[in-house]
């Protein structure tokens, strides 16, 4: 199956106290990287996120959000402070001592004290908070496995259309190859009729063009392109990550068309290299982008 790296997927766990949402978004990377922004309190939960991510992808640098919003009765209930009450009443007493002080008390004069109402917040347990966890990145994952899946199956085509155009240049260089031996012995016939007998020019002629076929002879490398033609269709439908076995085919294509470049002689072919080359680099780009 091929996969993209570039994907974003979100999940929501919705409970009667909390709406907990986990967004992650994946790019590019050549090995597996997961990178989560979790509160500090939440270790456990944390750590299961990652482990979760590590189940449905093999590579690519993963980053992971997490937003926890209370949709219930937050304040469960509300207690008077009276310690801290007391204390303002003694100090205000002792200021009514020296300072004429009111000795009437408001409630707006009351609550307006920092802390003179504690309430208590719903505190979710560890478990809660993994269960939910899961739930959102485990809908988040699969989101965003669909969206890779779905973009891989695009680089896909566009690679098989990129192969097309290779393998043209090849069975193009493969047609020609021979040209230049055949220019090579026309220009030794020519030569050697200056200066020596039919019979020397011939056996002179048959040794030099063994010489120079053997010299540029590009067939193995021609041969081990066809090979990998193959093994790039067969890897397409493989249902793994393939990223990195692409990679490696994509560098031993490219060291063929390197090697038929260097052993090349023909004015021909060479344009037809380049223009090899230039479709190999594309396919190389593209492959970059698959787990």
């Amino acid at each position: 199956m091929v996969r993209s790296m570039t994907g974003f997927g979100r999940g929501v766990t919705t409970t009667n106290d909390y709406q907990l949402t986990v967004e992650i978004r994946s790019v590019n990377h050549r090995f597996l990287e997961i990178y989560t922004k979790f509160p500090k309190e939440w270790l456990e939960a944390e750590l299961l996120a990652k482990k979760i991510i590590s189940q449905y992808v093999k590579r690519g640098k993963f980053d992971c959000l997490v937003n926890l919003k209370l949709t219930g009765e937050e304040v469960k209930d509300f207690k008077i402070n009276w310690s801290l009450i007391e204390a303002y009443k003694n100090a205000k007493d002792e200021l009514r001592q020296v300072i004429p002080i009111d000795e009437q008390y408001s409630m707006q004069e009351v609550l307006s004290l920092e802390g003179a109402l504690l309430y208590e917040k719903k505190e979710l347990t560890p478990e809660e908070i993994a269960s939910s966890v899961e739930i959102a990145v485990r809908e988040a994952m699969e989101k965003l496995v669909e969206m890779r899946e779905r973009e891989g199956q695009e680089l896909k085509q566009v690679l098989l259309e990129y192969n097309d155009e290779l393998k043209a240049q090849v069975k193009f260089i493969r047609e020609h190859s021979q040209d230049a031996v055949k220019k090579h012995r026309e220009k030794l016939t020519e030569r050697l009729a200056e200066i020596a007998n039919v019979e020397e020019v011939e056996d002179r002629i048959l040794a030099e063009v063994a010489i120079f076929a053997d010299r540029i002879d590009i067939s193995e490398e021609l041969d081990r392109l066809e090979s990998h033609f193959q093994q790039l269709d067969e890897t397409l439908e493989e249902p793994f990550s393939i990223g990195r076995k692409l990679d490696f085919l994509m560098q031993e294509m490219l060291r063929e068309i390197n090697t038929i470049g260097s052993k090349n002689q023909s004015v021909i072919i060479s344009p037809v290299v380049v223009q090899s080359k230039t479709i190999l680099e594309k396919m190389r780009e593209q492959v970059q982008n698959i787990e």
